[in-house]
């Protein structure tokens, strides 16, 4: 009945937590090298863009590194499957201008800014108080979650994801069509402002494939195939990240279940990186854009296309004015006690409080970044602050089920690149679905 149960003792379809022993012994020294390497970056600001991403990258793998020790699910585990993300998004560009010794591209050229040796600085003390924070909080004793959240569950995520492709396919076409292809990503970002369906249905894609995943069983196919679906419509639109969180919080379910090797970890993210490659440049220059050498750094071309979330922190810290002091991030519920008290901010493309609107507004589409939405309202203690306590509840997530943590953990990841105003929504929205699901299995 039991069989070889592997190297992680885990069963196909247990839970998988940490051992009593897991975390112990070298942890505090661990947690004390991730503090040392943050106020050696914070106290020797780098010379340029090779040693800043030096800085960045050899940060990120020490943290990494402490996060997956002794953990079964390794990269998996949803503390670090974030800071893959956070890693990718904020350093990204930095990786493939320091690996290549090109000289910055014009549409980078913020990279040669005054702040950006601190913006750097700032994003390798969020991924150590991020680490020490997680790190101190898997101390403790895990409780065993839930498996599978039964048929009504699979069902429902089922047909919310169906119906966020529906809604996601119907908007795209009042936005264009086809002809989105043609203006790639910025033309979709401006259509997204103009047409909440896009952003709803993404939300709706997503959140189903997580839920019917986590159900298990035939569901967890159909949330796969859903999936792939909208990856398809999505990707040649220029779409990388609405694609690449979904996927990653559904492997984070899937690593729950069963471990999944390395090798088929390395080749599909380079498979991945290379689709939307193909993608860019079929769209671009047709068939006869994919020359050999171009399969060769098509991979690096990819990581650079994600890694501008830097950016946010670089303008951000040239705004010399008055912290916001929290007005970011409680500005949607604000705005909706407003609307019954007669007096709003106005449509939300206009109402500065929310911090997308405000980068859009200020400094063009270039997204949002939880560094330096935290350091606009608080400066480098908000950084801290808000660093320590996503740590400390990605690590809380895994005491409870798939389905939970599935919902929870998809908003989080999108905000890796985006402002946070809409994640308490989203996460609401997620765990209503949970409840609903649970009430209907009754």
């Amino acid at each position: 009945m039991h069989g070889r149960r592997g190297r992680s003792e885990v069963e196909r379809g247990d839970v998988p937590v940490l051992r009593n022993g897991a975390l112990a012994g070298g942890q505090p020294g661990r947690i004390a090298l991730v503090a040392l390497v943050a106020v050696v970056a914070w106290c020797v600001p780098s010379g340029g863009v090779v040693s800043a991403a030096a800085i960045f990258w050899a940060a990120w793998s020490l943290c990494l590194a402490v996060l997956v020790r002794g953990h079964p699910q390794g990269i998996y585990r949803p503390a670090a499957a974030y800071l893959v993300l956070f890693g990718l998004f904020h350093g990204g560009l930095l990786l493939s201008v320091a690996m290549r010794g090109d000289s910055v591209s014009e549409d980078a050229r913020w990279l040669e800014d005054a702040h950006t040796p601190q913006a750097v600085s700032l994003a390798v003390l969020g991924m150590a108080v991020y680490t020490a924070a997680a790190g101190l909080a898997g101390r403790r004793e895990p409780v065993a979650a839930g498996r599978r959240g039964g048929f009504v569950a699979g069902a429902l995520g089922v047909a919310v994801q169906l119906a966020g492709i529906g809604i996601f396919a119907v908007a795209l076409v009042r936005a264009g069509g086809t002809d989105l292809l043609s203006g790639g990503y910025n033309a979709f970002v401006e259509a997204n402002g103009a047409d909440t369906a896009l952003a709803f249905g993404t939300l709706c894609s997503g959140t189903g494939a997580v839920l019917a995943v986590s159900a298990g069983g035939g569901a967890r196919v159909a949330g796969w195939a859903g999936f792939l679906l909208y990856a398809m419509i999505a990707l040649p639109l220029g779409t990388r990240g609405e694609v690449l969180f979904p996927l990653m919080a559904m492997a984070v379910i899937e690593a729950r279940r069963h471990r999944i090797r390395p090798l088929w970890t390395v080749l599909g993210a380079v498979a991945v990186l290379l689709l939307a490659g193909v993608v860019r440049q079929t769209r671009i220059g047709g068939l006869q854009a994919l020359s050999p050498s171009w399969w060769l750094t098509a991979p690096l071309d990819a990581i650079a296309e994600m890694g501008f979330s830097l950016r946010p922190v670089v303008v951000v810290l040239g705004w010399d004015e008055p912290m916001r002091l929290g007005a970011t991030f409680v500005a949607v519920p604000v705005r909706f006690l407003e609307s019954f008290l007669g007096w709003h901010g106005g449509p939300p493309a206009y109402d500065d409080r929310l911090f997308n609107v405000e980068i859009a507004n200020r400094a063009g589409q270039i997204g949002g970044s939880p560094v330096a939405e935290a350091f606009h309202n608080f400066g480098t203690l908000g950084v801290v602050l808000f660093m320590a306590v996503l740590g400390a509840l990605l690590v809380w997530l895994e005491r409870w089920p798939d389905a939970v943590l599935g919902v929870v953990l998809l908003p989080l990841l999108v905000q890796v690149r985006n402002s946070f105003a809409p994640v308490p929504v989203q996460i609401g929205i997620g765990l209503l679905l949970v409840t609903l699901a649970r009430v209907g299995a009754r």
